[in-house]
């Protein structure tokens, strides 16, 4: 590892509360992204447990999920402790999330860092991921820094948000400061980015120490630092459960990008190189399913006659395509998605439709 006393310091905060409405109809309230097996070969939440769990011990990786999720992730994870799973009432986005992990693992180990990772993430190079983390961690026992992984872009995307680097502090371990943060751009911005050179991928890893994560929420989310600081002076109390419930009604439910990250001055940004993917659609997770010489990809048997680039998820019915192309094709027991591949980020639209219907039953 990297410096003595710094490894029995270092935790893993994964994120599992999302829905994955983008994953639907295979995605449903019962059955999060997260805990589905959608790149073919492992359930998300167990890929991240067992990719961060040769650099941090079962002991000391957490799972942040909701109530409606806690027990389906212990379940899925009866690795971790159940004591680990750090439940939310509900889902606030990230910034609440983050920052009641932080008070849990703060008061384990004052001298903690967080290593928070997104449970939907596939990483190639899973030694060069940890080496960079191992290197992030280390600077952010350093200071009150936070850090962010950037990833080099492979194309002008426009599906993620963009870190604009400054100066290089640390070329061994490429960290760099960071000049400003950009939101998903048109593709025109996109391909500026690129062409400018020193523009990264979001990733929406962090590392921070516990502590400094609690004082920038403190200096930019002040409303929310409030009710945590409710929440710690309860932690272990009878009345616990209660506070976290009246906190998380009165906190504000913002990500810890908008809400702390942008904003602060002690951003810094270490560059990742391993082969990272956001599995956040249907596309990005077909290009680790098996794939034919017409570019369908697909889990479940296909019949083709004249049709490519088609991605196909039926494990239960064989799918015969004709004379068609660009389509995804998503089959489960009581739903049938059929979209053009170009528009698959907009499934979580269906989603709110059928929740605007009552639709229940399929969600």
């Amino acid at each position: 590892m990297i410096a003595s006393g710094i490894d029995d310091h270092i935790y893993a905060v994964i994120m599992a509360g999302g829905s994955g409405t983008r994953f639907w109809p295979r995605s449903r309230i019962d059955r999060p992204k997260q805990l589905l097996n959608i790149t073919g070969d492992e359930i998300l939440l167990i890929k991240t447990i067992e990719l961060i769990k040769p650099i941090i011990p079962i002991s000391r990786i957490k799972i942040v999920t909701t109530l409606s999720q806690a027990d389906a992730v212990k379940r899925t994870a009866p690795e971790i402790p159940y004591e680990n799973i750090i439940i939310e009432p509900f889902g606030k986005n990230t910034a609440p999330a983050i920052g009641i992990s932080a008070l849990f693992i703060e008061r384990d180990d004052p001298d903690a860092v967080m290593v928070i990772l997104p449970a939907d993430h596939y990483i190639e190079d899973k030694s060069r991921f940890h080496k960079t983390i191992m290197a992030s961690a280390y600077q952010a026992s350093q200071g009150d820094f936070l850090i962010i992984i950037g990833i080099p872009p492979r194309g002008p995307e426009t599906g993620y948000g963009y870190i604009e680097a400054d100066e290089l502090m640390d070329k061994k371990n490429l960290i760099y400061s960071v000049k400003s943060f950009h939101e998903k751009p048109d593709i025109d911005r996109a391909r500026l980015f690129i062409k400018q050179g020193n523009f990264f991928w979001n990733s929406g890893i962090f590392i921070s120490s516990a502590s400094s994560m609690l004082k920038e929420i403190a200096q930019y989310l002040p409303h929310n630092y409030t009710w945590l600081v409710k929440i710690r002076s309860s932690l272990n109390r009878p009345e616990e459960s209660g506070v976290i419930r009246g906190a998380y009604k009165e906190m504000e439910a913002i990500s810890i990008d908008y809400g702390v990250v942008e904003r602060s001055k002690n951003v810094l940004m270490v560059e990742g190189g391993f082969g990272w993917n956001d599995v956040g659609s249907w596309p990005s997770a077909a290009q680790y399913w098996p794939m034919d010489k017409d570019r369908n990809a697909s889990i479940g048997e296909v019949i083709n006659l004249d049709s490519s680039k088609c991605i196909v998820y039926s494990p239960k019915k064989p799918v015969a395509l004709l004379g068609v192309e660009d389509l995804v094709i998503v089959e489960e027991e009581d739903v049938l998605l059929v979209c053009k591949r170009e528009r698959s980020q907009e499934v979580k639209k269906l989603v709110e439709i059928l929740k605007s219907k009552g639709r229940d039953e399929i969600l």
